[in-house]
């Protein structure tokens, strides 16, 4: 009884690859940043002096009081220039910090307790920290441009107010953002 394997690719392994890079492409398109790790990046590459990755984490609105040929656009033109304006804001970052010294013994830990994320807004609250010693906390809102977080403000913050922070808080700032995106 001679049994041969026939030769050939099975074509289950078609049906398998398709799907797969189907759900790669799903994956991609519909990623959306985790805004905990936004405000790490963004620190990270601010004690790094990247300031090319520090714009990038900004949100266009933010940018903007510091870029005032943009004020007059509307939110809707702001995001279609926002690949310009994340340029430009580097530029802006870099000559601010240029004679900024930054000592290396800065950090941020990030107290995901006060996490709280919505489709269009998140608010992440972090710890700053020299040698490991808590100097105080901050909180960034972050607002979702074109499926990314990115920081909208940074504001410093005690941990009395943050127990006042109620979900209706949170749920306004996410209505004021998805109009703001004139997204419904």
């Amino acid at each position: 009884m001679d049994r041969t394997v026939p030769a050939g690719v099975p074509k289950i392994l078609y049906v398998l690859i398709i799907v797969i890079l189907a759900a790669m492409y799903y994956y991609a398109a519909m990623d959306v940043s985790e805004p905990e790790k936004v405000v790490e990046d963004f620190y990270s590459a601010y004690f790094n002096r990247d300031y090319e990755t520090m714009a990038e984490n900004l949100s266009v609105f933010w940018s903007v009081q510091f870029l005032p040929q943009y004020t007059s656009q509307s939110p809707a033109e702001l995001l279609n220039n926002r690949d310009q304006i994340v340029k430009e804001i580097s530029q802006v970052i870099a000559e601010q910090e240029e004679e900024n010294i930054l000592e290396d013994n800065y950090s941020i830990e990030v107290n995901p307790e006060y996490t709280r994320k919505g489709t269009n807004s998140a608010v992440v609250v972090y710890s700053v920290k020299q040698d490991g010693n808590k100097l105080g906390m901050e909180l960034a809102l972050l607002i979702n441009e074109a499926g990314q977080f990115r920081i909208f403000s940074v504001n410093p913050v005690d941990t009395e107010l943050l127990s006042r922070i109620t979900e209706d808080d949170i749920q306004e700032l996410e209505e004021s953002f998805t109009e703001l995106l004139g997204t419904e």
